[in-house]
C-alpha cells in the first residue's frame, strides 16, 4: 500500500463511512467539504491518493470511490473477514457483543472471553463465549487477528501481554491504562474517558 499520513487515512476512513450513508448517485468534493468541514482542496488531495481518474469537475461516483478507499486501505471484504475477539464482559463489553455491526465491515466477531465463569453462564449471546483461561487455545483454533479490550484497568496490561503472547496483531483499548507493548502490535486507545478529554482540546 502505497505510504499515507496518519490524518489523511482518517479522513479516508471517515470518506468511507460518509459515502456509505449518501442515497445519490454522485458527489462532488465541494459537498463532501459541507458535511465534513474539511476543505475541497484537502478532499481533493486525499483522494488522488487512490489515483482514481474521474469526478474532480463533475463529481465522483459515489460507489466507485467507496470502493477505491477500501481498497486502497486495504479494507476487509465480506469474502475475507477479519476474525475479531472481546476480552472482557462487564457493561461495556457486553454491549459490543452484537455480530452484526462488524460483518457489515468485513469483520467477524468470533469469541467473547470474561474472568467471571458466574457472568458467562448469565449472558444471553449468540457469540460463542469462553472464560479466559481458553484464551491461547481459542485465539489460535479460530484464527483471531484483532481484540477489543475492556477489562478492568488493573488487569489491562497484564491480558494485553496474553493477547500479544497468542498471535493478536492489534487492540482497541477500552481500558484507562495506556498499554506497553511490543511496536509492531497495533493500538488504538478508544477508552471513553479519554475521548471525552480530547473533546476538551
Amino acid at each position: 500500500m502505497k505510504q499515507v499520513s496518519k490524518p489523511a487515512r482518517q479522513r479516508l476512513i471517515t470518506l468511507s463511512r460518509l459515502l456509505s450513508q449518501q442515497t445519490g448517485e454522485k458527489i462532488t468534493s465541494v459537498e463532501l467539504a459541507s458535511l465534513t468541514g474539511w476543505t475541497s482542496d484537502t478532499i481533493r488531495r486525499d483522494i488522488s491518493l487512490l489515483e482514481l481518474h474521474s469526478g474532480v469537475s463533475n463529481g465522483y461516483e459515489v460507489k466507485i470511490l467507496k470502493n477505491a478507499i477500501e481498497k486502497f486501505l486495504g479494507f476487509p471484504d465480506m469474502q475475507n473477514k477479519i476474525s475479531i475477539c472481546i476480552v472482557g464482559l462487564g457493561t461495556l463489553g457486553q454491549g459490543l457483543l452484537e455480530s452484526a455491526i462488524f460483518e457489515e465491515y468485513g469483520f467477524e466477531l468470533k469469541a467473547g472471553f470474561d474472568t467471571n465463569q458466574n457472568r458467562l453462564d448469565l449472558i444471553n449471546s449468540t457469540i460463542p463465549l469462553f472464560p479466559t483461561l481458553d484464551l491461547e487455545t481459542k485465539i489460535r483454533q479460530l484464527k483471531i487477528q484483532y481484540s477489543l479490550l475492556s477489562v478492568s484497568d488493573e488487569k489491562a496490561q497484564f491480558m494485553a501481554d496474553r493477547l500479544v503472547k497468542y498471535g493478536i496483531k492489534g487492540i482497541i483499548n477500552y481500558t484507562n491504562t495506556i498499554l506497553t507493548l511490543p511496536p509492531q502490535i497495533k493500538i488504538i486507545n478508544a477508552s471513553p474517558v479519554f475521548m471525552l478529554q480530547l473533546l476538551q482540546q
